[in-house]
């Protein structure tokens, strides 16, 4: 019995041989190093139990073979012998096989350890890219961060520039100002120089005057003092007449005495009568003379007074002249060195501008390499206060604190089992993008959604929905007027365009606003008067492949030009929505409501265009039937509400599912998921709200909706084909 071959448990490093009775066959147990393997872990169950049969079955054989022994030990060694080996050649075939299928196993799971090896490699090879990913969209932050910085400084520089330029302004108000003044001196003193011409013109007038008076007086003296030479010279004729007529006298006295007597009598009486003349005419036309002579060189010496005054007048005026002549020559040389540094800012402006519409061109190539690092689905949970009517109690939600490293936030949801005899409430734990609490207002919200705005004005298909049961606020965040997410969208969007007209870029904003009414399409900005025809109208989607737009047939198309247009299209629509009360809610929106807005952009100074379309949805509540107590009408839209929205579901599983590329997405399957596949597909952004209810007795509505939402966000944006 000693001498028997024993099936040994383990595998020995050299190869074992296990002879046969004959002797002619051996059966061969390779060696570890022959099969090469690598265990990085303890050998699988299969493997366990492999090795347990062959014990189970060598000790099976060692427990026969010692009872045949013992039955023939009385009676014949050599039959007990004979017997051994016939039963060892029976076992020993079915102990090989069994040996040849534990070492393919072995030689299978060498070969699934090598997979696995390989795996963890390309896994670690992954996180490698990962971090390297994570590292990129740092250093994109942190240069996006940077060009913020200089659209700040370049701001900044612009507020500087415009001072400048209103300085610059103000200076050439007051060179105007000063030319206007100068121009009215220039007035004065030509009025003055008239006056002092006229009164030049009247002092020379009165000096020639007196001077022509001058002249005739002293002709009158020269006539008065002509005269005494004139006598003397007629007496001294006379003496030589009368020598010459006394001498001719003695000869003709008788003659001559007669005549020279009347001559001399008559000669007598003109002298007398010369002197009559003198006394009565022309002295006292002499003293009329020099009596306006005086009065003449009185008012002389007055004007003379005058003009010293004037003169003294105009030397001061010539001063100031001279001193307004000064300072108009240097605020001609200011103002040349101001048109100077004006046409070298004008220059700079220039550049300036041109380098802002290259960072415009950059910004929005880093803006989508950002909106894609961040996802081109996000999902966004916002929780509603507690109502009066509701529970108060809120402790079954709790909300961890933003990971700013991951850019994720986390809530647990506690249930607690009412139907079951388990006494441990059951935990569920979401992850989403970011959690607003009950505090945070819809402009915080706004905050976080701008972005996506913008990626609509940068030419991208952008959608942003709301997701949640029955009154869990959904329509307040969309459409509430005052600060709802469609409004301050709407002001944001001409903020924006408005501010990028410096830029050269100028946009083209239109609306459409409809609503999915069990599963037909109503426009909302219809003409009341022909609201009869609207069921008769018939709007069909069509989605072009090649620009990746979507468009409704007959549907009211409007321009928004300004908030007042924009105020009164929501208001107009909100009055045709369908609306209704139900137990779960007293005004309850019994239709998916869609605000389209169509962004077309054009540069006129690069030639760039920009056509981007920006959905606003805000999706009806989904209600459980047997909750709202809904029946007639009612029932058939909670019907329809219920339908589309699993049939979103539906194509939100398909999305995620690995075979998605090979597999139909059934966007036809309801009006809502096909008007949202260009949303869904390709480079469009997607935003999703789930509005969940803080109130406890909601819990299983709230799990259901936060359900659906990480299935969204583990979504991931199908490129098309």
């Amino acid at each position: 019995m000693s001498d028997m071959p024993t099936t040994p448990l383990r595998v020995s490093r050299e190869p074992s041989l296990i002879p046969s009775p004959t002797g002619n066959t051996k059966l061969l147990i390779p060696s570890n190093t022959q099969q090469k393997r690598r265990y990085t872990s303890s050998p699988p169950s299969k493997l366990y139990s492999n090795l347990n049969f062959l014990a189970e079955k060598r000790s099976t054989i060692h427990s026969r073979v010692p009872q045949n022994d013992q039955n023939n030990n009385n009676n014949n060694n050599n039959n007990n012998s004979a017997n051994l080996t016939k039963f060892y050649k029976s076992n020993v075939l079915e102990l090989n096989e069994l040996q040849e299928t534990l070492y393919k196993k072995k030689s299978i799971l060498d070969a699934r350890n090598d997979e696995y090896e390989t795996y963890k490699l390309e896994q670690q090879e992954i996180q490698i890219k990962w971090d390297k990913i994570v590292a990129e969209k740092r250093k994109i932050e942190n240069e996006l961060k940077l060009k913020q910085n200089e659209l700040k400084r370049c701001e900044n520089n612009n507020i500087e520039k415009k001072q400048i330029l209103e300085r610059g302004h103000t200076l050439h108000l007051k060179e105007l100002e000063a030319k206007n003044q100068s121009e009215l001196n220039k007035l004065r003193n030509e009025y003055d120089m008239k006056i002092e011409k006229l009164k030049q013109d009247r002092i020379k007038e009165f000096e020639r005057r007196r001077s022509d008076l001058l002249n005739e007086v002293e002709g009158k003296r020269n006539k008065i003092l002509m005269n005494d030479s004139i006598l003397a010279d007629l007496k001294q004729e006379l003496d030589n007449k009368y020598l010459y007529l006394r001498e001719e006298w003695l000869e003709k006295y008788q003659q001559s005495w007669t005549e020279e007597l009347d001559k001399r009598t008559k000669m007598t009486q003109d002298i007398e009568n010369f002197e009559q003349d003198l006394q009565s005419d022309i002295y006292p036309k002499i003293n009329v003379l020099t009596t306006r002579l005086n009065d003449a060189k009185s008012k002389y010496e007055e004007l003379q007074k005058i003009l010293q005054e004037r003169s003294c007048e105009t030397k001061d005026l010539v001063s100031k002249i001279a001193e307004k002549t000064d300072q108009i020559e240097q605020a001609k040389n200011s103002s040349k060195g101001l048109v100077k540094k004006i046409d070298d800012i004008k220059n700079k402006l220039v550049l300036v501008n041109n380098e802002l519409i290259k960072e415009e061109t950059i910004r929005r190539t880093l803006h989508n390499k950002l909106q894609e690092l961040r996802g081109n689905i996000r999902v966004y949970c916002r929780i509603r206060p507690v109502l009066h009517r509701e529970s108060q109690d809120t402790n079954h939600l709790k909300v961890a604190y933003f990971d700013d490293t991951n850019g994720t936030q986390e809530i647990d949801v506690t249930k607690h089992n009412v139907h079951t005899n388990s006494t441990t409430p059951q935990t569920f734990h979401f992850k989403f993008d970011k959690i607003f609490n009950t505090k945070d207002s819809n402009s915080d919200v706004f905050n976080e959604v701008g972005q996506l705005v913008q990626s609509a004005l940068d030419g991208y298909n952008v959608c942003i929905f709301a997701y949640g049961q029955t009154g869990s606020g959904k329509t307040y965040t969309m459409l509430n007027p005052q600060d709802g997410i469609i409004p301050l969208t709407i002001v944001h969007i001409f903020d924006w365009t408005e501010s990028l007209k410096e830029r050269g870029w100028k946009y083209s904003i239109t609306c459409q606003f409809i609503e999915i009414y069990n599963d037909n399409i109503v426009d909302l900005l219809r003409n009341v008067d022909s609201s009869d025809d609207t069921e008769q109208t018939k709007h069909d989607i069509r989605h072009n492949m090649e620009t990746h737009r979507t468009t409704i047939t007959n549907i009211t198309t409007c321009e928004l030009d300004c908030e007042t247009t924009v105020n009164s299209v929501l208001k107009k629509a909100s009055k045709l929505r369908s609306t209704a009360s139900t137990k779960s809610n007293e005004h309850s929106s019994r239709s998916h409501s869609i605000f389209i807005v169509h962004l077309a952009g054009e540069n006129s100074n690069t030639g760039e265009r920009s056509e981007g379309t920006l959905n606003l949805i805000d999706l009806a509540g989904s209600e459980r039937i047997n909750v709202a107590h809904v029946d007639g009408e009612r029932l058939r839209e909670t019907q329809h509400i219920n339908k589309s929205l699993s049939c979103l579901g539906d194509v939100i599983h398909a999305l995620n599912d690995s075979s998605v590329n090979k597999r139909h997405i059934p966007f036809r399957n309801s009006k809502l998921t096909y008007l949202l596949q260009n949303s869904l597909t390709g480079n469009s952004k997607t935003l999703m709200f789930v509005n969940i209810s803080s109130a406890s007795n909601h819990v299983n509505e709230t799990l259901n909706s936060l359900r659906f939402a990480s299935k969204v966000n583990s979504t991931k944006m199908q490129k098309n084909t």
